[in-house]
């Protein structure tokens, strides 16, 4: 009792001393933002998974680049913004086809199978290449430093987007299940962090926003566990949404891919939602893609025929085989 007292007394104090002095003031925090209703770890998980039933997708919409490798200054160089049509089929085949919408020209045509892809570029006209390599050839990655130090002119006017493969798209838009083998792992957690405020009217200001964060990983022949995808799901708004995937490469943990996802609208066959707007960054490729989508040309699970993803160079357009060896950089000077 007589150390409860002398503590009731110390808090007392210490409440007095400072309240005392005058120094309390209030201060501008984030607002926190109210959250939607707790959503079980497996509800997460089961909407994921219902996106591996789609076997075709089809769209219409915009698209554009952000080149960062050929930039300066801190700004990257973003192309006009053109007209896309876009086909994939499960589980890697992409049939994307770029056209100008003011002058109506076709500037690219690009299939992939998953392992090979092949990229007609038509527009300009001192652009015209036939460009194709493997998907996953991780060794022909170029890096910034490569992009500067090339002699290889195409390469450098490139930049980031001889980095670009099909799998980058597919992957944002067919996502993969939580449980493509025994050997995944499915863990979640509850993220707060500090960001802009995006509201109408909000400007310069910062709120609290929570996430649901499902972490699926994957344990190799080593007994070894890697992080593989990140899932967000944005707990401040309706229906707490999939806001956002990260993917990370193989073996070394670094991030692939950072999609956001945007302008949610329920699907043709009213069985799951997808996003209006698309964010695809791969900053360490050194390049950015934005794929919006014209909601009544959606079609789910249509069938595309045998020919969709098939491209030949029949204007035979001068060729570029990045699976090609390059010349090998001269050692950089000792000091």
């Amino acid at each position: 009792m007589i150390v409860r007292r002398i503590k009731s007394f110390a808090l007392l104090i210490f409440a007095a001393t400072f309240l005392g002095t005058g120094c309390v003031r209030k201060v501008t925090v984030p607002e926190d933002l109210p959250v939607g209703p707790d959503i079980s770890t497996d509800e997460l998980i089961n909407r994921i998974d219902t996106y591996a039933d789609i076997t075709t997708f089809s769209a219409q919409g915009d698209v554009y680049f952000r080149n960062y490798f050929t930039s300066k200054a801190a700004k990257a160089e973003e192309y006009p913004e053109a007209s896309q049509l876009i086909r994939l089929q499960r589980p890697e085949n992409i049939r994307l086809r770029v056209t100008a919408p003011v002058i109506g020209k076709q500037i690219a045509d690009m299939v992939s199978d998953g392992r090979k892809f092949r990229l007609a570029i038509y527009y300009p006209g001192d652009k015209r290449r036939f460009v194709h390599g493997s998907n996953l050839k991780q060794l022909q990655r170029m890096e910034a430093e490569d992009i500067k130090e090339t002699e290889n002119k195409e390469l450098a006017e490139a930049g980031g987007l001889v980095n670009m493969r099909p799998q980058h798209i597919t992957d944002a838009f067919l996502i993969k299940p939580t449980t493509e083998n025994d050997r995944m792992l499915v863990f979640r957690e509850e993220v707060r962090q500090t960001e802009p405020d995006t509201r109408p009217g909000k400007k310069n200001r910062r709120v609290d926003k929570r996430y649901y964060v499902l972490y699926v990983l994957e344990r190799d022949d080593a007994g070894k566990v890697e992080l593989r995808r990140k899932f967000w799901f944005d707990r401040t708004l309706s229906g707490t949404p999939l806001v956002r995937q990260q993917i990370f490469e193989n073996g070394i943990g670094r991030l692939g891919s950072d999609v956001t996802y945007f302008d949610w609208f329920a699907s043709p066959d009213s069985r799951r939602v997808l996003p209006g707007r698309v964010l695809i960054d791969r900053r360490n490729d050194g390049y950015s893609i934005v794929l919006t989508l014209k909601k009544s040309s959606v079609e789910i699970n249509a069938k595309l025929p045998n020919t969709t993803f098939v491209l030949e160079n029949k204007e035979q357009l001068e060729e570029i085989d990045l699976d090609a060896p390059r010349k090998a950089k001269p050692p950089r000077p000792s000091n």
